[in-house]
């Protein structure tokens, strides 16, 4: 299986691990917003120049907003999941916002299930009372074909 940076390692071991699209490093995120923030304050105070002074406080609440929309962002650059399966044990593992949860245990006791609902697909993992959903990350297209690899791995 090709997702990425996931693979097949052979027909009885899997691995995969899914991790946001972070093209912007942040050093490259602090450089737009300077830029942005910039030049919204550049605009705002020439049109305060000019008389029009009701314009500065909504590039306040402008560059406002984008310094929570690049802290979001930034707060998910160190996201990750991954999903092993070797020597018939499963380990399994997310990071979210610096939450980590992982679950791990027999392969042959693991309840694979896929739902598909309105076009979305979910695949979860079910083991010990415990349900968890994989693949959060990636489209649901590549969960389709995550399910298909995992049921012949897991069968």
């Amino acid at each position: 299986m090709k997702l990425g940076a996931n693979e097949t390692v052979d027909s009885a071991s899997f691995f995969l691990e899914m991790r946001p699209n972070r093209s912007l490093t942040p050093g490259g995120r602090l450089q737009w917003f300077l830029l942005l923030a910039g030049t919204t304050i550049l605009c705002a105070g020439a049109a305060t120049a000019i008389g029009a002074w009701m314009v500065l406080p909504f590039a306040g609440f402008e560059i406002l907003f984008l310094w929570c929309a690049f802290h979001l962002i930034g707060r998910h650059d160190g996201d990750y999941e991954w999903l092993k399966v070797v020597n018939r044990e499963f380990y399994w593992s997310r990071c979210e916002c610096g939450q980590v949860e992982m679950l791990s245990g027999n392969a042959e006791w693991v309840h694979l299930f896929a739902i598909a609902r309105n076009g979305r697909v979910e695949v979860g993992l079910r083991y010990l009372g415990k349900t968890i959903s994989i693949g959060k990350m990636i489209s649901d297209e590549q969960r389709a074909l995550l399910c298909r690899n995992l049921k012949r791995v897991l069968k």
